[in-house]
């Protein structure tokens, strides 16, 4: 076991707050201030140099970790602890020194914080209260959202039937989807599978141009594109006829958007909402770990404790971020540079900026942006949506029709597919949103990309349909449109996939003749 000295100034700090405190040791008080320090991410870095050792000796016995499981000493937790804080194996020396400089920079922490305020108030009590609160929080593996209503506002709910072509079959027969129409369909979420130049694309975008001439552009959409190829020129004639808003992330400033409209103002549920939050950041952006989470977590608390009722922007995260790097002496690391990507032009808005959700919006995801940024963009939205739609009502059938009021669609889905925690995301909301009315649209390149180890989002489409893919393997195809009443005629359907021909599975396998955006506006522009 151990021995050492503190500093003189860390001696007297410990014996100040503990008679404030009137704990029984100083022990109390030293792993207590250890916690603070540790907690709020401080970061001391090797050349630092070690405190004086002219202040209290502790020994083995002085129980300075205390003693938890079998009644043995906690060394092995700490210096566990302090090991994954500093991502390396520490020597003794190097945890003594390391201790003792978070020692007295978690009980400077503490007194400065119990001189702002008043201890025959009791605010002492209420200080220590704060992260033991947070930390219970942290430990809940679910996010609570928001209870109570969620007026729709301009949003239209469509109560009425609502049918598009998908295209018609060799000897002419169309085939119409009735997507609200519960004795079709019990849940209205979408699949399609096809490989670069299938048709997939146009197919979407006649979807949605017959959904939106069909609600009178009442139900809105909105379309992430991260091939980011798409062109507003070329686009202009499906954006007109759509009433659909074209933004480019990276010529257009930004979207129009704050991603903090995603944690709850509620107190009692903000701790939830922020830890949804920070694993969203933390799936995306590489090498985030618990200690860079607990930092990101404790900034934004902080943030929205001193906005009192109000939303913070990302420009003040980061801000936020600078200044808690500065004054804990950390360098810039992957976390700093992810919410600093995330400041430049990606989202520009204010705590007032219009709710996105009330047009339609065609979202280009440039490849000059990086992976990550492109995927963290969809799912900061992704997590916007999942937490206001889950907070409304679930809709309620008329007779057999079920109303709607949303469409996501998720194009290259396979990217997030591959993505472990993404995968969990989109599972997440799949299963939450199929009562609330949204239509999610998910395209990817193969059939195989719908089923992972771990999850089966084939499972829960109702409408998949496969275009010409590259791997024309029976069971996977099977796997993906449903069991068929026909092998034989699944078989000899999969043999006459080609491009702008795709494969359904409703009542019996059939190849169908895929409706094309550029055909229909083509046609009616004669």
């Amino acid at each position: 076991m151990i021995r050492f000295k503190l500093d003189n100034e860390s001696t007297e700090l410990l014996d100040r707050i503990t008679n404030i405190y009137n704990f029984k040791r100083d022990t109390i008080t030293g792993r207590i201030a250890l916690a603070l320090s540790i907690n709020k991410g401080k970061f001391f870095h090797d050349n630092e140099n070690s405190l004086s050792q002219n202040g209290r000796e502790y020994t083995p016995t002085s129980n300075i970790f205390g003693r938890l499981v079998n009644d043995t000493d906690n060394y092995v937790l700490y210096k566990t602890m302090f090991d994954q804080h500093y991502t390396k194996e520490l020597s003794e020396n190097e945890f003594i020194k390391l201790y003792k400089l978070h020692l007295r920079d978690g009980l400077n922490h503490w007194i400065n914080e119990l001189e702002k305020g008043d201890i025959t108030k009791g605010d002492h009590i209420s200080l220590l209260l704060k992260p033991i609160k947070n930390g219970l929080t942290l430990r809940s593996n679910s996010v609570k959202l928001n209870n109570g209503n969620v007026q729709m506002n301009s949003m239209k709910e469509i109560t009425s039937l609502l049918s598009f072509e998908l295209g018609r079959t060799d000897s002419g027969e169309k085939i119409e989807i009735k997507i609200n129409d519960l004795r079709e369909f019990d849940n209205r979420n979408m699949a399609i599978a096809g490989m670069a130049g299938s048709g997939k694309t146009q197919l979407i975008k006649d979807i949605l141009y017959q959904i939106s001439k069909n609600t009178n552009n009442d139900l809105k959409f909105i379309f992430f594109d991260y091939k980011g190829e798409g062109n507003p020129l070329q686009l202009k004639p499906f954006l007109d006829a759509t009433k659909c808003e074209f933004i480019d992330i990276v010529n257009d400033n930004g979207v129009k958007f704050n991603p903090f409209l995603s944690i709850s103002l509620d107190e009692r549920q903000r701790p939830f909402s922020i830890k949804a939050f920070v694993d969203t950041i933390a799936t995306f952006v590489p090498s985030v770990g618990v200690a860079q989470k607990n930092i990101l977590t404790n900034v934004i608390t902080d943030l929205f404790d001193r906005k009192n009722g109000s939303y913070p922007t990302i420009n003040e995260l980061f801000i936020a971020i600078e200044e808690y790097y500065e004054e804990n002496n950390r360098r810039p690391d992957t976390l700093f540079a992810g919410i600093q990507d995330l400041t430049t032009n990606i989202f520009n808005c204010d705590q007032n900026n219009p709710n996105i959700l009330y047009k339609s919006l065609y979202l280009n995801l440039p490849s000059a942006l990086s992976d990550t940024l492109r995927q963290l963009v969809v799912f900061l939205l992704l997590r916007y949506f999942n937490t206001y739609f889950s907070s409304t009502n679930d809709c309620e059938p008329v007779d057999h029709i079920f109303p709607l009021r949303y469409v996501i669609v998720i194009d290259e889905a396979h990217i997030y597919l591959k993505n472990k925690n993404a995968r969990k995301a989109l599972e997440e909301l799949l299963r939450l949103l199929r009562s609330k009315g949204v239509i999610i649209v998910m395209l990817s390149q193969g059939v195989e990309d719908y089923k992972t180890k771990d999850f089966d989002f084939a499972s829960q489409v109702k409408l998949p349909i496969c275009l010409n893919v590259q791997n024309k393997d029976y069971k996977a195809i099977s796997n993906f449109v449903g069991t068929p009443s026909s092998k034989y005629k699944l078989e000899t359907e999969i043999k006459k996939l080609e491009s702008g021909k795709g494969l359904i599975n409703i009542g019996e396998p059939k190849i169908i003749v895929l409706r094309q955006w550029w055909k229909t506006i083509k046609e009616e522009n004669k």
